[in-house]
């Protein structure tokens, strides 16, 4: 893949670094430190944040990405979209949410007063993600993608940590980590604006006309209302059971979704990885008008993702009694939530790049209504299936949102531009997979040592499934990158 690959890897490499200390923090650290209470409350407010940021940035990031292209000799029109509108759409919201902030979280504040105590909280939470996707936006579509990782992925979650430690050891009370919890989110956005601007890719600029090509803006406007409801959707559904679960149970119950959820996530770290660096490049491949080169990465992307994602799904599902037994007891007895939260995830990945290439695309309108169905589709399954279920429930609904939202993305690409990524090799990933999950029932404990069990299975999983993926040659890209491995280690040794 080029340029996608080298950089996805080292994105996979800083995320996989990340998810260690997130792992930390969400299995072990939050539940010690905090309780189930504050917990879910953190996680609660994050939710609110982000479902909120999609609308508050109008939709920008997404168009910075598809028109930067159309920019090449003018970025400072383009930055100064990039930042004024954000900060015009800041404004409006500091005024809705001073007015009508009380009435909106009234449903939550009045199930918890600790929510009602730091509701305020999510505007300032809100702010910084706000301004961190548009920088990250900008560093996208320069394809400078290794740096914001790190930030997002690794410091923000070491700075969490850190906190934690700190509030653990009697340092500071609950009040002030929430208020250096939210100063770590604020510190990203400034570490991200200084290393654009040291790299000259940052500039500041205000004034009227925002786009001074009226018909390139004009477009630009159409792109950023449909995006608006459009790209931000995903997003939406991954947070809306969690702010359904908070609507309808308590704050410990989001606490213990969100221990399932996150190990279920890890299942997306290699596809975010690749869209990072793979939307910039469907921009201008759609530019130019290469279907092959969309073709290649819609392909590509699907293939490499459904064979790392499988086998996270099953190594993780297979040590899952195992690493519950590592979590305080009020956290265990989410099993299902992980299986049918992974079997979402895994439907996600396995769909590839295909979000991407409909709304870097002429048809990226169309978009709208498959969101919209989603959007419905969310609300209703977590409205019938969280009161009876409760957090099974929402993992359920999740399911089914995702597993019908990709479905009309494949049927709609394979229609309009029949580009088709599904062939007979993921129906040998499917087989070997459910072989593994079968073959382990004969498997005996290794060890009565927790983490040694985990390690030692783990083991046995990966050779079982990576042998015949690398024997079959199922995947080209990921031969290649063991064999240049291989030739690495063997040339230092």
């Amino acid at each position: 893949m080029g340029i996608v690959q080298r950089q996805g890897i080292r994105i996979a490499l800083v995320s996989y670094l990340g998810v260690l200390i997130g792992a930390l923090n969400t299995l072990f650290v939050f539940p010690q430190v905090l309780g189930a209470e504050k917990h879910g409350l953190v996680m609660l407010l994050l939710s609110i944040a982000t479902v909120f940021t999609q609308f508050v940035h109008l939709g920008v990031p997404h168009t910075l990405i598809r028109f930067y292209p159309y920019f090449k000799d003018q970025k400072k029109y383009i930055h100064r979209m990039a930042l004024q509108l954000p900060l015009m759409s800041m404004i409006l919201f500091a005024l809705f949410f001073f007015l009508l902030g009380d009435s909106v979280f009234a449903p939550y504040s009045l199930k918890s007063s600790l929510f009602g105590e730091y509701q305020n909280y999510v505007f300032p939470l809100l702010a910084s993600l706000v301004f961190f996707e548009v920088l990250l936006s900008i560093a996208r579509s320069e394809l400078k993608t290794v740096f914001p990782a790190v930030l997002r992925e690794l410091l923000l979650r070491m700075m969490t940590l850190s906190l934690l430690l700190i509030h653990f050891f009697g340092y500071i009370d609950f009040s002030t980590f929430m208020i250096l919890w939210l100063s770590a989110y604020a510190f990203n956005v400034l570490a991200l604006s200084l290393y654009l601007v040291s790299k000259n890719l940052l500039y500041l600029s205000f004034g009227w006309p925002i786009i001074p090509d009226k018909g390139l803006a004009a477009k630009m406007k159409n792109y950023g209302l449909v995006t608006l409801l459009t790209v931000s959707a995903s997003i939406f559904v991954n947070r809306i059971d969690v702010l359904m679960l908070g609507y309808y149970l308590d704050l410990e119950n989001v606490a213990f979704y969100t221990v399932a959820f996150f190990m279920a996530s890890l299942l997306q770290i290699p596809a975010r990885a690749i869209l990072q660096i793979a939307k910039p490049l469907l921009a201008k491949a759609w530019e130019r008008d290469d279907r092959e080169e969309i073709k290649m990465l819609y392909q590509k992307s699907a293939l490499n993702q459904i064979i790392i994602g499988a086998l996270l799904f099953i190594g993780i599902w297979l040590n899952l009694d195992e690493i519950l037994l590592l979590v305080p007891e009020k956290y265990q007895g989410v099993q299902y939530v992980f299986f049918f939260v992974g079997l979402a995830k895994l439907c996600d990945v396995a769909s590839g790049v295909n979000g991407a290439i409909i709304s870097t695309s002429d048809r990226y309108r169309f978009d709208l209504y498959i969101n919209a169905f989603l959007i419905v589709s969310a609300l209703v399954t977590n409205m019938i299936f969280i009161p009876k279920y409760g957090i099974e429930g929402a993992a359920f609904a999740t399911f089914i949102s995702v597993f019908l939202y990709n479905l009309v993305k494949w049927f709609l690409l394979k229609r309009w531009y029949q580009f088709q990524p599904f062939d007979k090799r993921f129906v040998v990933i499917l087989l070997l997979s459910i072989l593994i999950v079968y073959l382990d029932s004969f498997i005996a404990p290794f060890s009565e040592l927790i983490i040694l069990q985990i390690a030692i299975k783990s083991l046995l999983i990966s050779l079982l499934y990576l042998v015949p993926i690398l024997a079959l040659k199922l995947s080209p890209d990921i031969n290649e990158w063991f064999a240049k491995h291989l030739k690495k280690i063997k040339h230092e040794s």
